[in-house]
């Protein structure tokens, strides 16, 4: 089986660098078609030897990529993430949506809400997870009381600024540390530290020195940062309801959530949350979900 991906690089390269690993009798390719020209040629090279292509976003407007796959015949599984169906819900309110590629396509996605966004405009998607972690139990306790997050830059107010500055100034004792965003134009506090852009390794020394994770953007995809947090023992404040995660989408859910988290990390003493760990190891283990994976694949080739 050959199979094709194009979408979001991040997953889209990490995924088929995995499945390669994971299943040696298979084929699977990553082409970056939405910024490289050099890609696209690559792409299109490749596709008529394809069994199948995986759009790791949901498309509801227009796409060179998907128009030829549907000229050659190929089958297409479009795998929607976040924002695309944001995008999707905006252009079905203004009644422009494009189903071209919808219908066409088995349409799959690994959250259970943003299934049922999709509901309501007429896309049924079924669920396939493709996020694996490795865990495993962290014997060392936090040493102290703080919190990461995550901001992109230009978007703060979207991925929940508004609580996180009322947060820091509810609790001016722990520290605030924010990847991602250098703050600009941000209200400063003391105990507010912002990193700008981080690489991965800096994101693992902030879910091991950190008890507490904020996820608080709007809207949200099936976040890897959450599960990464999960498999760390971290605490979790999320916008979007899960059995390990505390839910919170205004300051008064978000400072509720924090007293009680901090109160029970002091009363065992800052140890990890075993049950998160736990959590990811019995549900995202490599072998579970990219066995399903695969065998989806091979069902739908």
């Amino acid at each position: 089986m050959k199979v094709v991906f194009v979408g979001l690089q991040y997953f889209g390269k990490k995924l088929t660098h995995d499945l390669n690993a994971f299943a040696p009798q298979h084929s699977f390719s990553f082409f970056d078609t939405y910024t490289s020209k050099v890609e696209q040629v690559k792409f299109a090279a490749a596709l008529p030897f394809a069994d199948l292509l995986i759009s790791l976003n949901g498309v509801s407007d227009k796409s060179g990529s998907l128009d030829l796959a549907i000229t050659m015949k190929r089958k297409i599984i479009m795998h929607w993430q976040g924002t695309d169906v944001l995008a999707a819900m905006e252009s079905a309110k203004k009644r422009n949506i494009n189903r071209k590629y919808i219908d066409y396509s088995e349409n799959y996605t690994d959250a259970p809400w943003l299934k049922d966004e999709l509901k309501t405009i007429d896309i049924n998607c079924s669920l396939l997870e493709y996020k694996w972690l490795d865990s495993s139990l962290a014997p060392e306790k936090f040493k102290t009381i703080s919190t990461y997050t995550y901001l992109a830059k230009d978007k703060e107010e979207f991925y929940g600024w508004h609580i996180i500055r009322q947060l820091a100034e509810m609790h001016p004792e722990v520290d605030f540390f924010i990847a991602g965003t250098e703050g600009k134009g941000l209200k400063e506090k003391k105990n507010i530290h912002f990193l700008g852009w981080v690489d991965k390794d800096k994101m693992a020394e902030l879910r091991t020195n950190n008890p507490i994770f904020l996820r608080l953007p709007q809207h949200d995809g099936y976040s890897l940062s959450v599960l990464e947090a999960l498999s760390c023992g971290n605490e979790v404040i999320w916008s979007i309801p899960h059995s390990q995660s505390r839910f919170a989408v205004n300051f008064n859910e978000a400072d509720k959530a924090f007293n009680k988290i901090t109160e029970e990390l002091k009363n065992r003493g800052l140890k990890r949350n075993e049950n998160n760990i736990l959590f990811v190891k019995n549900n995202l283990s490599k072998e579970k979900i990219l066995g399903t994976f695969i065998n989806k694949l091979e069902a739908i080739a």
